[in-house]
């Protein structure tokens, strides 16, 4: 047998050429051609390196043949992360010229800024209709390849999936746009890439043909077996050992193909001839002779050797190129759904297969490529990705994922018998903030309502203990009673001391047992009222869809608990002082999903409870409430900065010269503005945009700017390792710093000074938080890693709060600069805390763009979520309003709410859900 080999025969990732002889034609071959070709819009959204590109390639060669003007874009190419969307659709429009030879026809530079009144996707559209259209004469297709990458954009793609959509429209007035059609080719769902949900008449998914990718099937495969024609005289059987091992999958495919041409050592004995029943299929009916068996064992043994050697054992170093690191990625990648997600898989691999239901988690794996939809069930694409992601692993990692991995386990494999595994205390309440918001399995949502009726049962119990605990204190004085009456029989001159002493011993022990009992009953009460709380959260979160009924049914459980709250906390004035917190975030979270759920009706929840506006172009790095007015500040890497009122109307703008502004801060009497810039300054405004003064002293980029609560003082920090500090009393002229402090570890992230001005902290680039006096000199530096710090402005606190990259806040004593509490906020990745104004609640911020409001000790009152990462935060003097900045350019502007407002607000919303005026005329009287 001859091993030589055209190493080249098979290709291992990339576009396959026009004329490759190992390119395989699938059904979607015809189907995306002749959907082009009849000028529909079409789609090819699948998981990667399922030859999306290669496909692309020959659709491009075959229109071509007829005429058909192609481009293709892969949009990847243009960039997404700090690019504009100026720039991004001026790139679009280069690829179109260069495609189409436009060049001699017209100067798109020129002709782009001209046209700079128009927005960038105006001006898209109108090169298409003035240019494009007639300039190319013939049928014109243009491919959009990584149509993905369009989700890490800074700005929503939106206008862009629009367009597409408005030149289908635009055939009814002008049948130029017959001749134009688009190919959109990715990595997600039509879902995924329109962010506006609720823009179903815009997008073009809905007019659109969806062409669907599949594995290879053996008669499609058939190019392929030339190649292991070389190395066996039985290849057709090889290639179905192929298949079985790969399901199909094209890069797969190829890789296991080239791997079986360069090991031929593997085996040997290589394969003869074999019989049509023999091969890959392991339920083939047909009967085989003894001999044949031994025939397909060493086919099998060859094919399996080779796929267990090189690829499976040791993958992540055979890897190359990446693909099944890929799929990984995108398994494990950490959002609200990884739960749900890898529990449905778990269920896949446990059961073999499922019925497809269209819900997020089912997309995201279809997505990843490792299932595949299979005579209309969802199950496992092929024994290789089973073999490298195997029930051990996705065991392994939902046990590292929740809090209470060990707990559920042991309860699950007792049939959810044993019930000391079950959450008490701490440990249910961090499991309860660590579920709300996410998608969870089945199983938890089991675990963590068993765990909550067992808190009850116990109590219960732990109530009638003290009953009879009271009853037997009862009894013991009715029995002292007796007593003293046949001592008095006895001794009548002792009557008076006696009968004293026995009142008094009654008087105890019934004053003992009634406090007992009225803590047993407090406590109990609080926990009920958490219970209920939680159980209203638990019904809102775990509803797959909006489902209207089951939020109503939420929210009165809610407010039910929410008025016991209420009665018993009447004489508790402070929020750390709530035995219970959980009927708040319940409210309130409800509120938000039902308010989300009616925005495009007439809702009945009050206005303004969250608004935003757009205020800049990319990132909105900094933003700051007026202190006297009521106005915020706003500031962007689009180096502007600009002041609004609380209804999100621009009142004063100015460009701040700075590259980019890096935060921007309001002076402790409103008259005027500080910002920090890229370019190493800071710089003084008035409130109409005039500079003041400029402070230099900072090398590179100043990263945190504080005033002194006096403002006498300026403080900034940047990335040169160091701090410093202003006096600001001979303003306006240019000023350097009175005191510089050094001796941090790279960049310094923030600057602060205390509530009264008496000393600063820094806390620099290895998270070390550190405590200066004002004259620069070191005083303590904190035993803890942090990310954030905020200070209370309440002068009877005295604390400090910092929060850890890994979600832990600590509180501290100022005067002692020493621990007082710390909890975990269960944060993906924190990075901010925030103190409002009157030191009851901290706003902390994470990656997974939500900010949650705490009590001071340490239980979850509010949760906010956005469509953006959240940037920064700022409190409303008055503690009402949450200000957020978000990454791609919005500020919301955040009701805060406290207990009273929230029942008002959610018995107001019944006010016009008749069907529930006897339920809530109960509860709401």
């Amino acid at each position: 047998m001859d091993f030589t080999t055209k190493p080249s025969y098979y290709q291992v990732g990339g576009s396959l050429t026009n004329n490759a002889p190992n390119y395989v034609k699938r059904q979607a071959d015809d189907d995306l051609y002749n959907g082009l070709k009849a000028g529909e819009f079409c789609y090819v959204l699948n998981s990667r390196q399922m030859g999306k590109s290669s496909l692309q390639v020959r659709t491009i060669q075959r229109l071509r043949n007829e005429g058909i003007a192609c481009a293709a874009i892969d949009i990847s190419e243009i960039g997404n992360r700090g690019v504009t969307p100026e720039q991004w659709y001026a790139g679009l429009l280069r690829i179109l010229e260069n495609n189409f030879s436009l060049s001699d026809i017209v100067n798109v530079r020129t002709w782009w800024r001209d046209r700079n009144f128009l927005t960038p996707v105006q001006r898209l559209s109108e090169f298409i209709e003035t240019v494009l259209l007639p300039n190319i004469f013939s049928n014109i297709v243009i491919f959009i390849d990584e149509i993905d990458s369009i989700l890490a954009l800074d700005f929503p793609a939106d206008d862009f999936l629009a367009l597409i959509r408005s030149c289908y429209n635009k055939r009814a007035n002008n049948s130029e746009f017959d001749r134009l059609t688009w190919a959109l080719l990715g990595v997600a769902s039509p879902t995924d890439l329109c962010r506006e949900k609720n823009a179903t008449t815009n997008t073009p998914f809905n007019i659109g043909k969806a062409i669907e990718l599949t594995g290879f099937d053996e008669t499609e495969a058939q190019p392929l077996a030339a190649g292991l024609a070389e190395l066996t005289d039985s290849p057709n059987q090889v290639l179905r050992e192929v298949l079985y091992w790969t399901g199909g999958q094209p890069f797969l495919t190829q890789k296991l193909c080239k791997l079986l041409l360069e090991n031929p050592q593997l085996i040997p004995n290589l394969p003869p001839p074999a019989a049509p029943c023999q091969g890959g299929e392991k339920d083939a009916a047909a009967p085989c002779q003894e001999g044949e068996k031994d025939k397909i064992n060493t086919s099998q043994e060859w094919v399996e050797k080779v796929v267990h050697l090189k690829i499976v054992e040791n993958w992540e170093t055979q890897d190359v190129p990446e693909h099944l690191s890929t799929i990984r990625d995108r398994l494990f990648k950490e959002n609200q759904r990884i739960v749900r997600r890898l529990g449905l898989y778990q269920q896949i691999l446990e059961q073999a297969e499922i019925v497809p239901d269209g819900s997020a988690e089912q997309m995201e794996l279809r997505l990843s490529g490792l299932i595949v939809k299979r005579r209309e069930k969802l199950t496992i694409s092929n024994p290789i990705y089973e073999a490298v992601f195997n029930k051990e692993l996705i065991e392994q990692k939902l046990e590292n994922l929740s809090p209470y991995s060990e707990a559920i386990k042991l309860w699950l494999n007792s049939s959810c018998e044993d019930n000391s595994q079950l959450l008490r205390g701490d440990d249910l309440q961090s499991a309860l903030v660590w579920a709300a918001g996410k998608s969870l399995r089945n199983e938890d949502f089991q675990f963590l309502t068993a765990s909550q009726k067992v808190i009850l049962s116990d109590q219960n119990q732990l109530l009638h203990s003290a009953k009879l605990e009271t009853q037997k204190a009862v009894c013991d004085a009715e029995k002292a009673l007796m007593e003293a009456d046949s001592a008095k029989q006895k001794a009548k001159h002792w009557i008076r001391i006696g009968s004293a002493v026995l009142a008094a011993s009654l008087v105890g022990a019934i004053g003992f047992s009634t406090l007992a009992y009225q803590r047993f009953k407090l406590a109990q009460a609080s926990i009920e009222i958490e219970q209920n709380g939680s159980d209203a959260l638990l019904l809102a979160v775990s509803q797959k869809t909006e489902n209207s009924e089951a939020l109503s049914e939420a929210l009165l459980r809610a407010i039910a608990s929410g008025k016991r709250l209420k009665t018993l906390v009447k004489n508790k004035h402070k929020l750390e002082e709530y035995p219970a917190t959980r009927p708040l975030l319940a409210l309130q979270i409800i509120l938000d999903k039902i308010s989300q759920q009616q925005q495009t009706k007439a809702s009945s929840l009050p206005p303004q409870t969250k608004i935003n506006w757009q205020a800049h172009k990319g990132a909105v790095t900094s933003i700051s409430f007026s202190p006297t007015r009521k106005m915020l500040a706003t500031a962007g890497i689009d180096d502007r900065v600009r002041i609004w009122n609380f209804s999100g109307q621009k009142i004063a703008e100015w460009k701040a010269l700075q590259q980019s502004v890096n935060m921007v801060n309001f002076s402790p009497n409103g008259k005027f503005l500080a910002t920090a810039g890229r370019d190493s300054t800071v710089k003084l405004w008035n409130l109409s945009g005039k500079n003041i003064s400029q402070l230099k002293g900072i090398q590179g980029s100043v990263t945190s700017i504080s005033f002194s609560p006096e403002g006498k003082l300026l403080a900034a920090a940047g990335i040169d390792s160091k701090a410093a500090i202003w006096k600001l009393s001979n303003l306006p002229k240019l000023a350097s710093p009175s005191v510089q402090i050094p001796g941090h570890n790279g960049l310094v992230r923030s600057v602060n000074f205390s509530p009264k001005g008496d000393f600063l902290t820094t806390l620099d680039g290895k998270s070390t938080v550190r405590i200066w006096n004002l004259s620069g000199k070191l005083k303590k530096t904190l035993p803890l890693q942090a990310i954030g710090l905020s200070f209370s402005s309440d002068q009877y606190q005295y604390r400090f709060a910092t929060v850890t990259l890994n979600g832990k806040v600590a509180l501290w004593d100022m005067s002692e600069k020493e621990l007082v509490n710390e909890f975990q906020t269960l944060h993906f990745d924190a990075k901010a805390i925030s103190f409002s104004p009157d030191g009851e609640r901290l706003a902390t911020v994470g990656i997974d763009k939500s900010v949650r409001l705490w009590n001071l000790a340490g239980r979850q009152v509010a949760q906010f979520d956005f469509e953006e990462n959240v940037v920064s935060v700022s409190w409303s003097r008055d503690g009402k309003q949450l200000a957020v900045a978000g990454s791609n350019g919005t500020v919301w502007l955040r009701q805060v709410e406290g207990l009273e407002e929230l029942l008002k607000q959610s018995c107001n919303f019944f006010t016009t859900q008749p069907k529930y005026f006897t339920r809530v005329s109960t509860i709401c009287k």
